[in-house]
């Protein structure tokens, strides 16, 4: 692992006024589940990445994010995956298991992950997403340490754009709950 790859996004809500109604643990957790599992077709939004890329499905993995324009495959997805945490209402994990922007060692079976996860207490809701996992960015190289222009390169093109792309994901899913909240009787 390099190191370099490491993400922690986290946002916060809380719904305030007699309006709001938040749903009901099961409710929430239905609605967590169903947005993280898609954050794959979240990607191929044209206001997100203005029509540049297309989410396919694949016979080999669960899905690829390609560029739409030539057929280059920038990161492929596994099946998301349920997991049990004590302090979260609902936490799934994508794998990373391959793509341009992805070194895989074909030695591992861990290549890294997309990891979101919904806490909740009371009426403030938190929302984590984490590159976990041995995640190593195909830009980082395979040399350890990692040479400082390979860092650079990768901090000032992927690191920036991966933090973006959350920063919208995270708005589009707290957009979404709120609707829920405000529609829920």
């Amino acid at each position: 692992c390099t190191g370099i790859a490491s993400s922690l996004e986290q946002s916060v809500f809380s719904p305030e006024g007699a309006e709001l109604m938040l749903p009901s643990k099961s409710e929430t957790t239905t609605f967590a589940r169903h947005e993280f599992c898609n954050y794959p077709q979240f990607l191929k939004k044209a206001s997100l990445t203005l029509g540049l890329c297309r989410v396919l499905p694949s016979t080999e993995h669960y899905c690829n994010l390609c560029t739409s324009i030539l057929p280059i495959n920038v990161l492929s997805f596994g099946k998301p995956i349920i997991k049990q945490k004590s302090n979260a209402i609902c936490c799934v994990q994508i794998p990373i298991v391959g793509g341009l922007l992805a070194k895989v060692n074909p030695h591992s079976a861990d290549h890294g992950c997309l990891s979101f996860t919904w806490h909740q207490e009371k009426n403030n809701i938190t929302l984590v997403t984490e590159i976990a996992g041995n995640y190593q960015p195909a830009l980082a190289g395979s040399r350890i340490p990692v040479p400082c222009w390979r860092n650079m390169l990768y901090s000032s093109t992927q690191r920036l754009l991966h933090e973006y792309v959350m920063w919208r994901f995270h708005g589009s899913v707290l957009k979404e709950f709120e609707k829920q909240c405000l529609n829920d009787p």
